[in-house]
């Protein structure tokens, strides 16, 4: 984009005339936030620019735009176009009811409308707050309409495994292969939870609403102190549960609950997998005894939240 910025605002450079490759998504966006501000018209496009009362002629009338050659409406300058109504010979093809009523509505438009020998045009990188185009405000602008993900930051900025966090990632979309979203589909599923077999099975009962689950945080947390924070009967939200939990504490042991609450979710998920394609039995020895194997490791790797945890564990 910044090269074809370029183009458009600096003709001292002597690539400006050249074709320039730059991918379609990128130029399709470009053309629709840049607005020009024309004077004599010799760097606007009267075609393709948005520069007629803010708009592109290809809105205005896309009908008669249709019926243009794609290589006149690339190159026609409003100069140009406007220079004893040279547009009007532009027009190719049939004329339906659609384009006569575009070419008058467009006649209208230019009626009245006068060029400024004078005075060059200017063109507005219409999403930036100067006016001008910079890296920042193109990327900013490809994310405008966009959903922000409120939990982007206990997903992505906890200390953990990059596996557990894009882990996390499917937790927060729903996008884990339990039974409800197996049984959508039509594929084989457990009837209930594999863990508690009490309940039909979804991530966040797995995670929190489920019996065997709750035992398993109470006892993971209570090692470090942290037992009260451990999920009660009725929540039925991980992501919910984990950001209370979050808001309870500060500093270091924020960030040791964040990084232990993700080595949690991720050794209940390894659980119920081995249950489910190992035949394993549910257990909670078992899944204590690899919570703990697998939090050494990460305090080893860098984990410096679970190791103040543990530290702060010892030194009480």
């Amino acid at each position: 984009m910044r090269w074809l910025w370029l183009q458009k605002t600096d003709s001292r450079r002597p690539w400006t005339g050249l074709p320039i490759q730059v991918p379609s998504k990128a130029r399709a966006f470009f053309s629709k936030v840049l607005v020009s501000m024309v004077g004599n018209g010799h760097s606007t496009l009267f075609w393709s620019d948005n520069w007629l009362q803010g708009k592109s002629i290809s809105i205005i009338a896309p009908s008669l735009f249709s019926i243009i050659p794609k290589k006149i409406a690339k190159i026609r300058t409003v100069h140009e176009a406007l220079l004893n109504n040279r547009w009007i010979y532009d027009i190719r093809g049939g004329l339906t009811v659609g384009v006569l009523a575009d070419y008058f509505k467009l006649w209208d438009c230019l009626s009245g409308f006068e060029l400024h020998p004078l005075i060059e045009d200017r063109h507005i990188f219409s999403i930036a707050r100067d006016g001008k185009y910079s890296a920042k405000a193109a990327y900013k602008g490809l994310f405008l309409g966009s959903c922000a993900f409120g939990h982007y930051k206990r997903v992505w900025k906890t200390w953990a495994p990059s596996k557990c966090r894009f882990f996390l990632w499917l937790v927060a979309h729903n996008r884990c292969w339990t039974a409800d979203r197996l049984a959508k589909r039509g594929l084989n599923h457990p009837s209930s939870c594999p863990l508690c077999d009490q309940e039909p099975e979804t991530i966040n009962h797995l995670l929190v609403s489920c019996v065997f689950a709750r035992i398993f945080w109470y006892n993971l947390l209570r090692k470090f102190g942290l037992d009260n924070l451990a999920p009660q009967p009725g929540l039925t939200s991980f992501l919910e549960w984990w950001e209370i939990a979050s808001e309870t504490v500060q500093g270091m042991v924020k960030k040791g609950l964040s990084s232990l609450i993700s080595l949690g979710a991720w050794t209940i998920w390894n659980h119920r997998n081995r249950c489910v394609f190992d035949g394993q039995t549910p257990s909670l020895p078992s899944i204590l005894r690899q919570a703990d194997d697998e939090r050494r490791l990460w305090e080893l790797a860098g984990a410096k939240g679970l190791s103040f945890l543990a530290a702060s564990l010892t030194n009480g």
